[in-house]
């Protein structure tokens, strides 16, 4: 039973990744941006329709990365709404991920305690069920 309710939560799982991605997987566009440093802060700056958009960075994570090069999707009818390509941050979140793992524990444990020991009533029940034979349409 685990095995198959693993497979179906992993296929479930991603099925369920490139339709719920913000911006939308299927409609956005990948621009290429250049990490820069403004102050105190590290963006990523990118350019659509002749005006220059910025993102926000993590300045642990980009900070020794000034003047490299990553790639942005973002929606063309919201460009400032931006994120960084990326498997993590795009793709895997990790407060979805934990969410997601924390469900499919929660309910394969209820599905455990239903099923695990049935009453002793129940079970002899099961062993002695005999199919009556029916005709083809009844």
């Amino acid at each position: 039973m685990i095995k198959s309710a693993i497979i179906l939560f992993i296929t479930c799982f991603f099925i369920y990744l490139p339709f719920s991605r913000e911006p939308d997987y299927f409609d956005s566009e990948i621009t290429p941006a250049t990490i820069v440093i403004k102050g105190e802060s590290v963006f990523a700056l990118y350019n659509e329709f002749g005006k220059t958009y910025e993102l926000k960075l993590d300045k642990q994570l980009y900070g020794s990365k000034i003047g490299q090069r990553v790639e942005l999707r973002y929606e063309l009818s919201h460009p400032e709404n931006a994120v960084i390509n990326q498997t993590l941050g795009y793709w895997f979140i990790a407060k979805e991920i934990a969410w997601s793992f924390g469900i499919f524990a929660i309910l394969l444990g209820a599905a455990f305690a239903t099923t695990n020991e049935p009453h002793p009533d129940a079970l002899a029940e099961q062993l002695n069920f005999k199919e009556e034979n029916k005709t083809k349409y009844q």
